[in-house]
């Protein structure tokens, strides 16, 4: 047997430096007792014994942190009976208006959550999935080789491919202890090795009729009527007896509101009174701290009633798709885009982004031919530089002879200087909502023809009304993945551009006082409101 050589100190110096650095030779210090113990902690606690918000925030699984947007935390806190501290109460009891009793060790099995939008919902509904679906206990509610589901429902396909994959599917890779369960992913579905599955649909299909689910999240429910007049009531109809199975399934709806019509709201009034459901209210700051205040500052001065239903939360009286798909589709009549033709007057509507995001810059032509409105070219940008947007612009109004061009109101600044400099001069359209009564008029009259185009389509598919207590008439777009129906809002300032400015060579003044048809024709400034559908008069 090798004999094990003994180690010869050179020196008595080197020798007390030696001893000095021996764990029995002197006394820990608090950090480093504290530091082990956490280590031991992790090394023994297993992903089935953690809770939900270590399992989203410990480093070794998904790292996020709730630091800065405690409400989130508190949401999930809720949802899984974990305890609250006092600062921890009191946002709980701003989100459930202090109409839900906390309590403590009670697992919710339902929420409801009507928040703002960019509060972080569907991060929340992620980190559920996530959780819901390394847990061993639906195991025993499902037959060999048999495939449990986590569904989320969104109101787009490309939503719910986001949903999956820069949500479910990064968290996971960026997981060292999780990352290993993958097992196989597309686009809207994600295989774990355990024999889960968390997928995604739009609200438009029912193909996860027929599987079993122990988990539920409708995303942005309160805006699925624009897919269907009940097609929030028939996904859940559809899916909800899916999960009985599972004893403790979970069903979120989360959704920025819409209107007291649907099942969000009807699912909202009772829920404050419905055992193991969370029911919260909140705006998008509340929940979210570090979104834009700028932002928000700006949307607000642009539609209060919209910034009031997409940042405070707050529930319309009515809302309903704008434009039917019979008035749109009987609209794309024009193969493509018009040449310039010699004798019609050209109008240019534009509608410009602020360069980030997901908005687009959008900018339309269009002539009036007898009573009938054409759209001759529909040109939109998704660029970040400025001067190239600018340079295209010169060039279509050189084509088109057109002198000056319409923004909204807060395209001042950059987007005026701009187009100054290159030639146009510039005025300030109307609200949304008179632009986009014009644009129906014409639909209704038959008097539209616009580019056969898919974009387009679904731009204007995409336009809903709303109604506030006052029964004033809102126009917005929900916010997709594909934009903020851009090329919509240009075609419609266009086009009321080719009828206001027909009516000014005859000396008319149009009024508008934001109710649904009150727009008239007259030669007097102080005319009084005269309801009628004036353009069928022209």
């Amino acid at each position: 047997m090798a004999r094990r050589k003994k180690y010869t100190y050179h020196s008595l110096e080197t020798q007390i430096k030696a001893q000095s650095n021996f764990p029995q030779n002197r006394t820990k210090t608090p950090e480093e007792i504290e530091s082990e113990a956490i280590k031991y902690h992790k090394i023994k606690k297993k992903l089935q014994d953690i809770d939900i918000i270590e399992f989203a925030t410990d480093s070794d699984y998904l790292g996020l942190s709730f630091k800065d947007r405690p409400a989130q935390e508190v949401v999930l806190r809720v949802l899984y009976g974990l305890p609250l501290d006092d600062d921890q109460l009191k946002i709980y009891q701003k989100l459930t208006k202090n109409k839900e009793e906390f309590e403590a060790g009670i697992e919710k099995e339902e929420a409801v959550l009507v928040c703002g939008a960019r509060s972080g919902k569907s991060l929340i509904a992620s980190i559920c999935a996530l959780y819901e679906s390394t847990r061993k206990k639906w195991r025993k509610c499902l037959g060999k080789g048999e495939f449990g589901y986590a569904v989320i429902i969104s109101t787009r396909q490309r939503q719910s491919e986001q949903i999956i994959q820069a949500n479910c599917l990064r968290l996971l890779q960026n997981s060292p202890n999780l990352k290993g369960l993958i097992k196989d992913s597309t686009m809207s579905e994600l295989t774990l090795k355990n024999n889960m599955k968390i997928v995604s649909s739009p609200c438009v299909s029912n193909s996860y009729r027929g599987v079993p689910i122990y988990f539920l999240a409708c995303d942005e429910i309160g805006h699925f009527f624009t897919e269907g007049p009940k097609a929030d009531s028939e996904i859940l109809g559809a899916l909800l007896p899916r999960m009985s199975q599972f004893y403790g399934a979970k069903l979120l709806l989360i959704s920025t509101p819409s209107a007291k019509q649907g099942s969000l709201w009807n699912e909202f009034e009772k829920g404050f009174k419905k055992h193991k459901r969370l029911t919260a209210q909140s705006d998008s700051l509340f929940m979210n701290p570090l979104i834009n205040k700028e932002f928000l500052a700006k949307e607000k001065e642009r539609d209060l009633d919209n910034y009031n239903r997409e940042f405070l939360a707050e529930f319309c009286e009515k809302a309903e798709a704008f434009l039917s798909l019979e008035l749109v589709e009987n609209a794309l009549k024009l193969a493509g885009d018009l040449p310039y033709k010699e004798g019609n007057r050209y109008f240019m509507g534009i509608d410009a982004s602020g360069l980030s995001g997901r908005d687009k810059f959008a900018l339309a032509i269009a002539h009036k031919q007898g009573l009938d409105v054409y759209i001759d070219l529909v040109k939109s940008w998704d660029l970040k530089d400025p001067d190239l947007i600018m340079k295209d612009i010169e060039g279509i109004a050189k084509i088109y002879r057109i002198k000056k061009t319409t923004i909204d109101r807060f395209a001042r600044g950059w987007v005026e200087n701009s187009l100054k400099k290159i030639g146009l001069l510039v005025d300030i359209r109307l609200s949304l909502a008179a632009i986009f009564v014009n644009i129906k008029s014409l639909m209704l009259g038959n008097r539209l023809y616009l580019p056969d185009n898919l974009g387009i389509k679904q731009s204007f598919l995409n336009t809903q009304s709303y109604y506030g207590r006052n029964n004033a008439l809102s126009i917005a777009h929900e916010r997709n993945s594909a934009g903020h129906s851009d090329e919509a809002d240009a075609i419609a300032t266009a086009a009321f551009d080719v009828i206001e400015k027909k009516e000014e060579e005859l000396g008319g003044i149009i009024h508008y006082d934001g109710s649904p048809g009150n727009i008239w024709v007259s030669r007097n400034p102080k005319s009084p409101p005269v309801p009628f559908n004036w353009l069928h008069k022209v």
